[in-house]
Formats: C-alpha cells, sequence, structure tokens
C-alpha cells in the first residue's frame, strides 16, 4: 500500500466514521497538504509524527473494515496515553482543516 493511500484511509475515517462519502478530489488534495503539513513540522516533531503514523497504518489498520479501523481511532482518542490521544487530535484537527478548506477554496472559485 502507498503512503498517499494510507494517509487517504486515515483522513477519511477521521472525517466521515459513517462511511457517507468524501469528494474523492479532495480528500487526494487534503492527503497531499496533510503530508505536506508533517514534512513541514520541525525535525523533532515530524520524526515523531512520522514514527507514530507508521505505526499506527503498519499495524494491519488498513486492512481492517472500516468500522474496526473507526474503533481503534476511538481507543487511541481514548487512550491514557496522552502520546496516542495527541495523534488523534493532530489528524483529526488538521484534516479537518485541510479537506474544508479545499472544499471552501472551490466553492469560491465556482463561477
Amino acid at each position: 500500500m502507498t503512503v498517499d493511500a494510507a494517509v487517504s484511509i486515515l483522513i477519511d475515517d477521521m472525517l466521515d466514521p459513517l462511511g457517507k462519502g468524501l469528494d474523492p478530489v479532495f480528500l487526494a488534495g487534503a492527503t497531499q497538504d496533510m503530508k505536506g503539513r508533517v514534512r513541514g513540522m520541525p525535525k523533532y516533531m515530524g520524526a515523531g509524527m512520522t514514527a507514530l503514523t507508521v505505526l499506527f497504518v503498519a499495524s494491519g489498520y488498513t486492512l481492517l473494515p472500516k468500522a474496526r479501523r473507526v474503533a481503534r481511532i476511538e481507543r487511541w482518542r481514548r487512550s491514557p496515553v496522552s502520546l496516542q490521544r495527541d495523534f488523534v487530535e493532530f489528524w483529526e484537527k488538521m484534516s479537518t482543516f485541510t479537506y474544508f478548506s479545499r472544499v471552501e477554496q472551490a466553492a469560491h472559485a465556482a463561477p
């Protein structure tokens, strides 16, 4: 699985836990934006976020059905370990921002 596909699945699960469907064009853009945001972090933060993301995704996350992936996100969100909660909070907040920024940008660009 590619990095883009894994990040896309993570964003989709964060923003659309019920599976109603996100716009694939905006999702692809948000995926690229999020990869750029992680790369743009100071090295000590970016390395940690990259490692956590790889750990989360490489643990079989992308192979699970959507309901189980969403349940895993919920477990991390409620974890007693602040690092897990912070990971979910970062991805959820920043993915929401990047996705809906693209939606809004497209709405303003439309004639």
